[in-house]
């Protein structure tokens, strides 16, 4: 999955940020499905996690030697505990099973958790074992696994390559266990979308942003946001934003360049904000900012909201 690396600038007369893919870049894809471990697994070998694995981007296995059979209390008095995760593209959090003495069974419950919760399309990140799972929240709401096992050194990795994409540091959504029982996602955790449209290019721009929230799906977003501002403009126009249960914070870099950036939370989509402007040596002027969950659709005004 490809994600832009910093806040879209509108940058007055002279800078201007090409979105005319900002559709690839910004929307969220769904949930990467389990992988085998390589050739196999082989006799006596397990999945024991997954590293990298994202909403849209392939999970790398990985793989041990089970001991003394690999299901119960096995030989050299190793006892194993199986843990497993299942995820949809349209939730903000996982649906955890763990504590199992042999394989399978975690991953099928945890899947048909999720499934009942979501109505179906849910998928697994596959099993691990004796060991920890992280799952890592990006800034438009997408999630990304990562064993924690090893010292952490997966982990670490996943940290380092989800927050390169961002200007805050990714968000550990939790730390999951394979002796955990379970953990479950709450209703409030099904996302609802929020995008944002404004002219793209310099000539024609308004000098307004066209928000569209509240949806049930990310591509009624998407279509709201870039009719409306088509509409207004007779223009055409690009996306520059889009969340799932997240926040869009609007602010002036320096004294006049429009700007936009979204995060999970207003905090963060604040602090973002903030970090861009001190990286580009600007001052900050934060305007209104948007929450996804509440429905409606807005025009937001920059020269307005700066009067």
């Amino acid at each position: 999955m490809i994600h832009i690396l910093a806040p879209l600038a509108r940058l007055s007369l002279t800078l201007f940020v090409p979105v005319a893919a900002a559709l690839l870049l910004l929307a969220p894809q769904p949930a990467a499905a389990a992988y085998p471990c390589p050739g196999g697994p082989g006799p006596g070998e397990v999945q024991v996690g997954v590293s990298g694995g994202s909403h849209g981007v392939a999970a790398v296995p990985i793989c041990d030697r089970a001991q003394g059979g690999g299901g119960g209390g096995g030989g050299g008095g190793v006892y194993y505990r199986y843990g497993a995760i299942a995820w949809h593209p349209d939730a903000s959090d996982v649906w955890m099973e763990g504590s199992y003495d042999g394989p399978v069974t975690a991953e099928r419950t945890a899947l048909a958790a999720c499934n009942r919760a979501m109505g179906g399309g849910c998928t697994s990140i596959g099993e691990w074992h004796n060991s920890s799972m992280m799952i890592l929240r990006d800034r438009s709401g997408s999630l990304w696994s990562a064993w924690h096992g090893d010292g952490g050194v997966h982990s670490k990795k996943s940290q380092a390559e989800c927050s390169a994409r961002q200007l805050l540091p990714c968000e550990v959504l939790g730390t999951f266990s394979s002796s955990k029982n379970r953990h479950y996602a709450k209703a409030s955790a099904r996302k609802l979308y929020a995008a944002a449209a404004w002219v793209e290019g310099n000539e024609g721009f308004d000098g307004r942003l066209y928000i569209a929230s509240g949806q049930r799906e990310q591509a009624a977003a998407q279509r709201l946001a870039l009719d409306a501002c088509a509409a207004a403009t007779r223009q055409r126009c690009a996306l520059v934003a889009l969340t799932g249960n997240g926040f869009i914070q609007t602010y002036l870099l320096g004294a006049d360049d429009q700007s936009a950036t979204f995060e999970t939370s207003a905090k963060r989509a604040a602090q973002a904000a903030q970090a861009n402007c001190t990286k580009r040596g600007q001052s900050c002027t934060l305007q209104r900012v948007y929450d996804s969950r509440t429905p409606g659709e807005f025009v937001h005004d920059f020269a307005a909201a700066n009067r």
